[in-house]
């Protein structure tokens, strides 16, 4: 076999994918990728409010945009901080600033829409950090102060100026219809689809809306839980409580009046408001399905949709909390039912076809031997000396201590008597030697035997 026959069944072996694998789930999507793909969505709706409401939407757009670079500038050099042109979080808040407001809405209250949004921003720490969605707190704000000129829309097609008042004549859009009179205008199929209905210049096109919906999902960057949930809890309450005779034409209307079905698309799967849990994007839609229900139909409050949101966005954390030991509880209890259930029935029938004995009050319970690792019983435990491996790779054994013997009473008596013996002639010989030095007694001096020999 040659060289280049090896590398390629090498190759072939690396493809090959062993029996029992199984493929890992597919990462989360990044922020940023999520707002790419919402600013080309925008970009459609911007397309599809310049065809209904003229050039006038476009400039709104732009001045929205502008003023949210703007203020995300002079935030983060008054925070200290980097700025990053690229944060395209940035232009998606312009943008939805821009497109849910009227198409005769002032350029002044824009831009404060804008410089508000981005305060919001940072004042929470910046884009990573912000609880409340910045564009739902602008708008919420300017709801509350200029109503008049938030809720009330030219009619779709007419001639805005570009620029100062408009002089058009401006009504009460679709949802303020509902709420107030309890009736919607007659709206034909193509009417629905196309937007030809009073309402913000970019929440009105159901179509283009719809097609982006779809599109966000296929892209992983719109949550279909929170998504799906709410829509089909705001469904069922106004189902439950609808505002006129014709349900399933109050139903619709409800759907794509006002912020509602925008919201859902865009605000209520923002990255970083949303919950991490796929139960706790469950209970935060229906939570907010349930709410914008409560808000419109009790309350009769007009563009609730970014309050509800707001509270939403204020208990989203503690929904993860409250989603996981829900979790936790479910399974606990699903083991404990598994590991229980059948049980007596079970060992009753054993006992009735003769595999296990009767049970009965008195039956003695035998318990086998077992060996419980208990030291032996002249208490004689040896150590294991490990061994340590050095620097030089080889084993050193350190030597083994010696435990201290038992002496009987008798050898440890004699020892002592020995001792008392040999302290005392040594206090014998000092005291001598004491003498001697003290009187300066000479000694003779010893001389060997063979030099005197030699001598004589």
């Amino acid at each position: 076999m040659s060289e280049t026959q090896v590398l390629t069944v090498d190759t072939d072996v690396k493809k090959r994918k062993p029996k029992g694998f199984y493929r890992e789930k597919m990462p989360p999507k990044k922020p940023k990728q999520i707002y790419m793909d919402q600013l080309i969505c925008f970009a459609a709706l911007t397309a599809m409010a310049v065809w209904k409401s003229g050039v006038r939407a476009i400039i709104i757009v732009a001045v929205s945009i502008a003023f949210c670079m703007l203020s995300d500038y002079i935030c983060c050099r008054l925070s200290r901080k980097t700025y990053n042109p690229k944060d395209l979080s940035t232009f998606a808040t312009g943008f939805c600033i821009a497109l849910m407001m009227p198409a005769s809405i002032d350029y002044g209250l824009v831009v404060f829409g804008a410089a508000l949004a981005m305060g919001v921003k940072h004042i929470f720490g910046g884009k990573d950090n912000y609880i409340f969605n910045p564009a739902c707190v602008s708008l919420a704000f300017l709801v509350i102060c200029y109503p008049e000129k938030m809720l009330l829309y030219p009619k779709a097609g007419a001639e805005l100026e570009l620029w100062g008042t408009v002089t058009a004549p401006l009504s009460s859009g679709l949802e303020s219809f509902l709420m107030k009179m309890g009736t919607a205008q007659t709206l034909s199929t193509t009417d629905v689809l196309l937007g030809n209905f009073l309402g913000p210049i970019g929440t009105t096109h159901v179509l283009v809306l719809t097609v982006c919906s779809l599109v966000l999902l296929c892209r992983r960057s719109l949550s279909l839980s929170v998504t799906l949930s709410g829509l089909a809890a705001f469904a069922a309450g106004s189902l439950f409580f609808p505002l006129y005779e014709n349900i399933s034409n109050a139903i619709i209307v409800e759907l794509i009046s006002g912020y509602l079905l925008f919201g859902f698309i865009f605000l209520a799967s923002d990255p970083q408001t949303i919950p991490k849990t796929v139960f706790g994007r469950l209970l935060y839609g229906t939570l907010i399905g349930v709410l914008a229900v409560v808000f419109r139909h009790f309350g009769k409050v007009e563009a609730g949709f970014v309050f509800v949101l707001l509270l939403a966005n204020a208990i989203s954390v503690h929904i993860d909390r409250f989603a996981e030991g829900i979790i936790q509880n479910a399974k606990k209890a699903f083991r404990f039912v598994k590991s229980h259930i059948g049980t007596f029935e079970k060992v009753k029938d054993d006992a009735q076809s003769g595999k296990t004995p009767k049970l009965t009050d008195t039956m003695e319970i035998i318990v086998p031997p077992t060996n419980y690792n208990m030291p032996p019983i002249d208490n004689k435990v040896t150590k294991i000396n490990r061994r340590k491996w050095g620097f030089t790779g080889k084993s050193e054994e350190k030597p083994r201590k010696k435990k201290p013997e038992q002496k009987s009473f008798m050898t440890s008596l004699r020892e002592e008597v020995f001792h008392e013996k040999h302290e005392k002639s040594r206090d014998a010989v000092s005291m001598e030697t004491r003498l001697a030095e003290s009187y300066h007694i000479k000694q003779p001096r010893k001389t060997n035997d063979k030099k005197k020999k030699k001598k004589g």
